[in-house]
């Protein structure tokens, strides 16, 4: 009995104090009981049936009544007046096998419990040790009212409340001792949490896709944050495995991550919410002490930060951010807190609104520079190594938001810190780590190297390849078979833009390269398990399949274009103007390309058809690239239409050609007004071509 009442403490983070055995000595043990009393805030008397060890009858004096220890330390406790919690068993309680006592100490047992039971004292009868375990835990609103009176009255306060255990049940009296604290192995079922995350993610997903109804942007953020939501779980369940190590996972951490395994995310956050103010009150008093035990307050910190990533998973992002704000007051200077945070702030600035977005990644910006200020390599390394991945991944989304001068030196600085992170996240080291920062960099040095020109940009994507690669010797598909496919999917995009760079044999290399690592990543991101990745790595797919195509030649040229435009159609039944209308833009200017393409390659009305599909394609694609909201963007599909209106020009005739090309002049116009030779000298100097092009056709059929 003793193990289910001190089990079901321990679940409210109450310290029990216990017994083992008792030396002979009454005056000693009877100073000893009132010294470990008055050290309790409240006890716990459980009476059985068995009355237990006693004092030597005779060493009492006379007329004193005979007390077993356990007894005596009750009568104690009512002196002392400490709060006194009575469960009686009755005689057919399950008790714990135990010799049989003489006659004399059974008789002196059931005149205790009858002294109980015609007494005044307030107690509660128990039948089964269920109903004692149950009834224990329903103390904690009690104690929790104790705490929050000894925290008033006392100007320093204990961490945790301190309960005195006496039980008849079975159990013979002993010495009381504060249990030694037990580092125990915990057994964290990764897989099954996963397999509840994933479940509970999509099904919430759902949910609010259904309450969003015709609100197409605020199913675009739900949906990206789900297919985020997945893809960072990895990261999610590291943290908690690292809690674990750390050996910071209190009790109650670890029932709520077995109820996270066990029955999901919605079960493990009621169980930490249920207990909030209990916690609250503890990290409050804790916080508030003289001689403050900062990993007694990181440990109860760890069950708030698991409860905010969990409110994630249920799309609660307003609470979720409040209570990471609140961890982030009481923490002080902890770097996991502060980089928690500063995860959210990032993955939230991704998807929401872009005005929004940019603030909450501002913030994660400050964030990281101010944890970098106290957490140093030397003191702290792997906080330090985390914070700069952090600082990384930031500066890389601030340099992709940006343009010109301020969006090269924000990605340049992004490399500086991923660097920095692998000082420490060494491949011998911390091989999972090392890989996701390799990985990070590739991404920051693709943007580099497609935002760049000349040597400096071929240099750039270069070493994109062999971080990309570096990261795949560790993330296997075997270990991790979704972060493996997202690095197929990087590489297939860096090894699709050197194909492009390259001509001949070595173009054609890359290019099949990148076709092959597309087409790895499709073994995972299946269209019924991840569709918008599926998608997604389908319309790359179609990318490659049509640079091939444009530089193949005759049935194996025609082939890839086929592939390209099949797989371009297959992106577009997921990606749809109504639910994706961003990721259907970018495929419509895809088909439009490769509609440029054939209609370039065929003449008359076969040719002439594909142009007008192209131009269809760009003109779609405008509907929703408006320059307002995508500068950028707007002005490719407007210096792609006007291109393709210039080839309709050239072969036109009359009053209808004449249109084709003034339409195109008006279209390259436009694009220049967003390419200028300082922001992006490449488009600028391919849309003056074109435009001059256009012109002089324009100026040819004129004068006819």
């Amino acid at each position: 009995m003793r193990e289910l009442v001190e089990e079901a403490l321990l679940t409210m983070d109450c310290m029990p104090i216990e017994q083992t055995n008792f030396p002979p000595d009454y005056r000693s043990v009877r100073e000893m009981i009132e010294e470990k009393v008055a050290g309790c805030e409240a006890v716990i008397h459980v009476v059985g049936i068995r009355y237990g060890a006693e004092p030597d009858p005779s060493t009492l004096s006379e007329g004193a009544a005979r007390r077993s220890y356990t007894q005596m330390e009750a009568d104690i406790a009512r002196k002392l007046e400490k709060k006194l919690y009575l469960f009686v068993c009755p005689e057919d309680f399950p008790y714990d096998q135990a010799t049989a006592e003489s006659e004399e100490l059974q008789a002196l047992q059931r005149a205790y419990r009858a002294e109980i039971a015609k007494g005044e004292i307030l107690r509660t009868e128990v039948k089964d040790r269920e109903e004692l375990g149950r009834k224990v835990r329903e103390l904690q609103f009690e104690l929790e009212k104790l705490k929050s009176e000894i925290g008033r009255n006392q100007r320093r306060v204990v961490v945790s409340l301190v309960v005195l255990l006496l039980l008849l049940g079975g159990i013979g009296a002993g010495i009381w001792r504060l249990p030694d604290v037990v580092k125990k192995e915990v057994g964290y079922d990764r897989g099954r949490a996963r397999e509840q995350l994933v479940a509970d993610i999509k099904a919430e997903a759902q949910k609010k896709i259904v309450e969003a109804g015709d609100d197409w942007r605020k199913t675009i953020e739900i949906e990206e944050w789900r297919d985020q939501q997945l893809s960072d779980l990895d990261r999610f369940l590291d943290r908690i495995q690292q809690t674990f190590d750390a050996g910071e996972a209190t009790e109650s951490y670890r029932k709520a991550t077995d109820l996270l395994a066990a029955k999901g995310a919605d079960e493990a956050l009621a169980y930490l919410q249920a207990r909030g103010n209990q916690r609250k009150s503890q990290i409050e008093m804790q916080a508030n002490r003289r001689d403050q035990e900062e990993a007694g307050l990181r440990n109860l910190l760890q069950e708030e930060l698991l409860a905010a990533s969990l409110l994630e998973t249920k799309f609660r992002f307003d609470d979720a951010e409040a209570k990471y704000r609140q961890v982030l007051e009481k923490s002080g200077s902890w770097p996991k807190a502060r980089n928690d945070f500063t995860w959210f702030l990032i993955t939230r600035g991704e998807v929401i609104d872009p005005a929004a977005g940019n603030a909450k990644l501002q913030e994660a910006l400050e964030l990281c520079r101010g944890t970098l200020s106290f957490a140093s390599r030397q003191t702290a390394p792997q906080d330090w190594a985390a914070t700069q991945n952090n600082l990384g991944w930031v500066l890389r989304d601030l340099g992709e938001r940006r343009s010109g001068e301020q969006c090269a030196q924000y990605l340049q600085q992004s490399v500086v810190a991923y660097r920095a992170a692998l000082e420490v996240r060494t491949r011998e080291q911390l091989p999972r780590d090392w890989a996701a920062t390799q990985n990070n960099l590739g991404i920051v040095l693709t943007v580099l190297g497609e935002r760049a020109s000349g040597e400096q940009s071929a240099e750039c994507i270069q070493q994109s390849l062999a971080a990309y690669r570096a990261a795949l010797e560790v993330r296997t598909r075997e270990q991790l078979p979704q972060r493996w496919a997202a690095m197929q999917s990087n590489l297939g995009m860096v090894l699709r833009d050197l194909g492009e760079r390259a001509s001949g044999e070595q173009g054609a290399h890359y290019l099949e390269q990148s076709l092959a690592a597309y087409r790895a990543a499709l073994e995972v991101r299946t269209r019924e398990q991840l569709p918008q990745q599926w998608a997604t790595t389908e319309n790359n797919l179609g990318m490659v399949l049509a640079v091939l195509g444009e530089r193949g030649s005759g049935e194996q040229g025609a082939h890839y274009l086929e592939q390209s435009l099949a797989a371009y159609r297959a992106a577009l039944e997921v990606r749809t103007r109504e639910q994706l209308p961003q990721g259907w833009a970018a495929t419509q200017g895809n088909l439009g390309n490769l509609f440029s393409v054939l209609g370039r390659r065929v003449t008359g009305e076969q040719g002439a058809q594909y142009l007008e599909q192209s131009v269809a394609a760009y003109r779609a694609a405008l509907e929703v690239y408006t320059r307002e909201q995508s500068p950028q963007d707007w002005a490719a599909m407007q210096g792609n239409l006007g291109s393709v209106l210039s080839v309709l020009g050239e072969r036109t005739s009359g009053e209808q050609g004449v249109q084709y090309l003034q339409r195109s002049v008006d279209s390259l116009e436009n694009a220049l007004s967003i390419f200028t030779p300082e922001a992006a000298p490449y488009q600028n100097s391919l849309a003056r071509a074109n435009l001059e092009k256009a012109k002089a056709a324009l100026h040819k059929i004129s004068s006819h």
